[in-house]
């Protein structure tokens, strides 16, 4: 199992935390705020997060701590949620 942590701030301005982990080819996202201990499991984060964890493991992968064969699978990922995200009018 490989994990990857990062963290970014929320629209109100508290810090969020997220984890993504990769066991037997399969994904899994949590995600928790400062202020609470638990970890929220989620199918998928949205369209910005995952741009977001892309980078991440983007700059992982350039220092070969992340293969690339998982950097294609998220942006497998992100191309599914442009193309399921309605238009921005």
């Amino acid at each position: 199992m490989t994990k990857h942590e990062w963290s970014d701030r929320a629209e109100d301005g508290e810090k969020m935390y997220f984890r993504a982990t990769i066991h037997a080819g399969r994904w899994e996202f949590f995600s928790t705020r400062k202020s609470d201990p638990e970890w929220e499991k989620h199918e998928i984060l949205d369209l910005e997060k995952m741009k977001r964890f892309r980078e991440v493991l983007w700059n992982k992968h350039l220092r070969r701590r992340a293969p690339l064969k998982h950097v294609d699978q998220i942006d497998e990922m992100i191309e599914r949620l442009r193309l399921e995200s309605p238009p921005a009018e």
